[in-house]
Order: structure tokens, then sequence, then C-alpha cells
């Protein structure tokens, strides 16, 4: 298993845990669960390219910020962070900026991961329309309009996707670049930028992970923008057989030194210099970082969004991990009903299994791990036995009571 320390990032402090198959982060705002998230994500992204790649020469602490958006701020002088996996180490020094990352192994046993972050602002992708048309940036928020992109493409009409229990199914119109919503009993069509805010915010998380736990590794022709820019400057030297416009080429060696080795090509030159690729690199598993799923969702369809998260990451032999933060209790205690049904599920009879919602759902709690963030410190909130204990959301839900009561004593005198 992974191993994460961060000291003196943002509101962490000092922090030190070990990354399980599904990891879940609760706390107050600005507590510093996506703090976390971001972290976690960069690390397992830059591990990726120094494996793959057989270097990093980024600066870490610059290329985090430009990715997920955060200012100097956050860092400062004794800041700290070490991640360990069974392929690296990666270790950075905010005092020195210094940064070292070494390989654990030779790496021939590396297992690729699919990455992405979906963050809480996804909705974006689901409001917007024409997506295509906006410029590439590097990201997370456009990282993940990207990979959106991709997704969609797998669900035309004849594909269409269904929506957890909802009579909703989700997809895609490339000629028009709509997304679009079946009301499967009405019969009845609409854009999904004219749905729900509940829909706008399921259907970007539901997506990525139905299609990044099945399809993906069928078809295996998925990869990341940044993958893509990465192996574009990789293979520079195809550009000759790519194109045959001198204007263009110049204007592309150009624009390479003018942003230190990154490149922004058409659709079409990626499709061209893909097919010249002879080999291609085969994921493995896939790793989902997920900014507050419960976000204009129903406690009953917050509860049916965890069991199918459970159940995707559960579905096959593949080493998927899911991270997520939330500040609901509703997905905390759906996914301790998981916990629980992955302890007692084979003593149960057969007609109170039938009663059982979670029942496609089962996880054992040794899989799971649910921290709470708490000045700048995590601690565990689960019991020996690997259920969900006393927690942040259960304590502040006593103090809004011990309002009620106090003044229960006066009402009908």
């Amino acid at each position: 298993m992974d191993k994460i320390t961060i000291r003196k990032i943002g509101p962490i402090d000092d922090v030190s845990f070990i990354l399980n198959k599904m990891n879940v982060f609760i706390g107050p705002q600005s507590s510093g669960k996506s703090t976390i998230a971001k972290i976690i994500s960069y690390c397992k992204w830059v591990e990726k390219r120094f494996i793959l790649d057989g270097e990093y020469n980024d600066d870490f602490a610059e290329k985090f910020m430009e990715f997920h958006r955060v200012s100097d701020s956050y860092f400062y002088n004794n800041s700290y962070i070490k991640y360990e996996s069974d392929s690296v180490i990666i270790e950075y020094k905010g005092y020195s900026h210094e940064q070292n990352i070494s390989k654990v192994n030779d790496g021939l046993n590396y297992t690729n991961s699919k990455n992405i972050y979906i963050p809480a602002e996804r909705n974006f992708v689901s409001a917007i329309e024409n997506l295509r048309k906006y410029k590439r940036t590097n990201d997370n928020i456009m990282n993940f309009v990207y990979d959106w992109a991709e997704i969609r493409d797998n669900y035309p009409l004849d594909k269409k996707y269904s929506i957890l229990n909802l009579d909703v199914s989700y997809y895609y119109v490339s000629e028009s670049d709509a997304d679009m919503l079946s009301l499967d009993k009405e019969g009845k069509n609409l854009k999904l930028n004219n749905a729900s805010s509940g829909l706008q915010s399921l259907v970007p998380l539901l997506l990525p992970l139905e299609y990044m736990t099945g399809d993906l590794f069928d078809i295996k022709n998925m990869e990341s923008v940044d993958e893509k820019l990465e192996m574009a400057n990789l293979f520079f030297t195809y550009f000759n057989q790519l194109i045959d416009d001198k204007t263009r080429k110049e204007e592309l060696l150009s624009e390479l030194k003018e942003k230190k080795g990154t490149i922004n090509l058409t659709d079409e030159e990626y499709k061209k210099l893909f097919a010249i690729l002879s080999s291609r690199r085969e994921y493995h598993h896939s790793q989902f970082i997920f900014e507050e799923p419960e976000q204009n969702l129903f406690p009953e369809t917050q509860r049916e969004l965890v069991y199918y998260m459970v159940e995707k990451l559960m579905s096959n032999n593949r080493e998927h991990r899911l991270l997520l933060t939330t500040h609901s209790p509703y997905i905390l205690y759906a996914l301790n009903n998981c916990m629980l049904a992955g302890l007692v599920y084979n003593k149960m009879r057969e007609q109170d299994k039938q009663r059982v919602k979670c029942s496609s759902a089962l996880i054992t709690p040794n899989k799971v791990s649910i921290y709470q963030i708490d000045n700048g410190k995590v601690e565990g909130i689960q019991q020996p036995d690997g259920l969900i204990g006393n927690n942040y959301f259960d304590n502040k839900m006593k103090d809004l009571m011990d309002d009620f009561y106090v003044m229960l004593n006066y009402y009908g005198k």
C-alpha cells in the first residue's frame, strides 16, 4: 500500500497515513480535505511520469500549484511531502525546494493506472455546451473536461447509460456535441444542461466510474491529455511524417520552445501521431479521486451513489482505488452499510438478503480507511472491527440538538 506524509502545506499541519483501496476524508470547510486529495493526485501523476518516462525534471511545488490552481501561500519554508509506493519514493522539502525521486525497484512490475481527479466544479461539463472549443490548458478542471470529452464518446444513443435507479439515461450526440438525457418513463429527451442540478452533478461522476472500471480495459485506447502531450513531446521525431506544411512545422517548433516542452496539437494530429506509434501503454487499473460527490443530491441518491461506487470498485479483480472527500453523513453511513454487509452478508438468511439494498456493494472494512481532519491533523474514526465509530458528523449533530432540547423545555408553556 502507498503511504503519504504531509507537513505544513495549506491548512495541513502534520499528517501521515496509509492509502487503502477506498479512502474517505471528512471535516469542516477549509480543513485540508482537498489539499490532501490534490497532493495524492499529483504524487500519483509524478510517479507515473517518472516510471514511464524515466525522469521528472519539473519543480514539484510549482507544477502542483499550476495544475491544482492554488497559490504559493500554500507552501512554507518548512513544507514537506513524502510519498512512498511499491515503485517510487517522492520527497519534497520546502525550505530548500529540494526534491528527490527514486525507484524502489527496477520498475518492471509497475502497474499503470488511469488516474482521474474529478473536482467539485465538475458541473462545468454539464452546464456548458460545445466544450471542444475551449483552449487546452493544464489544470485539474480542464484536464477533467478533456477526459470527459473522451469518455462520453463511448455512450451514443444505442449505448445509452442508465443512471442509478432514477429512470433516466444518458447519451452523447457527437454530431451536435450534445450531452443528452432520456427520461425513460416519459419517453422524452432533454439536454443535460437543462436538467436538475443533481443530475448535472451526478452524471460526470458516474460515467467515468462506469467507463474506467469496464470498457477502458477492453478497448485500451484512452490516454489523458497530459499523457498525449508527453507522448507527443517524446515522439517529436515523428513530426516529419505527420506534417508536410513548413509553416505549421515552424509554428509547432516555436510553441515547443516557448512553452518548454508542451505543444497544442489538433485532434487530427493526435490521431496521426498515435497511428504511427507501434505500441501503446496498457492500463492495469483506475485511480479515482472525487471531491464532494454528494453535491446537489437527495439523501437517497447519495446512498445509491455510494452503493454504486463500491460495486464498481469491487466488480473485478483489478486493483481499482477510490479516494473521496465529503461533508455528508449520508455518504459516510451508506459506506458503513457496505462494510457491515461485507462482514455479515454470507451469514444472513436469504429473505433478509433480499431486503438489503447494498447486496451488490460488499466491501470488507480492511479495504476501507476513513479519516477526519481537525486542526491540520488526521485521525481514523473506525472501531477495531473497521466499522464507523464516534466522528465529527455525530458530534455536530449532538451540538445542533442541544439547542433544540434547551428550548424544548419552554415549548407549550
